[in-house]
């Protein structure tokens, strides 16, 4: 799947599963939207909230290794050569943002930095999470993303990526992209 080349708003639709077979269960979606604004890259996503989510007992807001563990929806952005950027955003109103230098080598954790994510439920029984990551997190040119998404014991993809178990650090197939 290709994305469009320099969209003033992206929006990814994360409905099947992490190696592309149809999930069965319509109630398993993520939107993400990604747009610039002055201060970085917005970033929103939204999923529904479900009877079985797994949901971190932590503060809204609060930064949380681990976030992966429970029901999240996760953006990679890929800049030059294998540096990318991870963002994790919980069904709880937790974040995590994890950058990388190489295929899963970790070089940064942000523990510093104070990101400002707003959360909500809403009436649709639908939760959402946003946050602007600054420019200087982001990285330059960036080339290749993808989204996924874990709810209800699902791994979820944009779009797919191969092997035999869910494996998200895969950057080298992600859709390209000029933002």
């Amino acid at each position: 799947m290709r994305i469009p080349q320099n969209p003033q708003q992206l929006e990814l639709r994360v409905e099947r599963l992490w190696n592309g077979e149809v999930c069965v269960d319509d109630r398993l979606w993520a939107d993400v939207a990604v747009s610039a604004c002055k201060d970085g890259l917005a970033v929103r996503v939204t999923a529904p909230v479900l009877h079985e989510q797994s949901v971190p007992e932590a503060s809204l807001g609060a930064r949380l290794d681990g976030l992966w563990e429970y029901d999240v929806v996760e953006l990679f952005l890929v800049g030059p050569g294998h540096q990318y950027l991870e963002l994790e955003l919980g069904a709880g109103g937790q974040y995590l943002l994890l950058g990388f230098d190489s295929i899963r080598r970790r070089s940064q954790t942000y523990e510093d930095l104070d990101l400002v994510v707003k959360f909500e439920k809403t009436a649709q029984k639908t939760w959402a999470s946003e946050v602007v990551l600054p420019w200087a997190v982001v990285p330059e040119n960036i080339r290749a993303l993808n989204a996924f998404a874990y709810m209800a014991g699902q791994y979820m993809a944009y779009e797919a990526v191969p092997g035999k178990e869910p494996d998200f650090h895969q950057p080298d197939v992600y859709p390209s992209v000029s933002l």
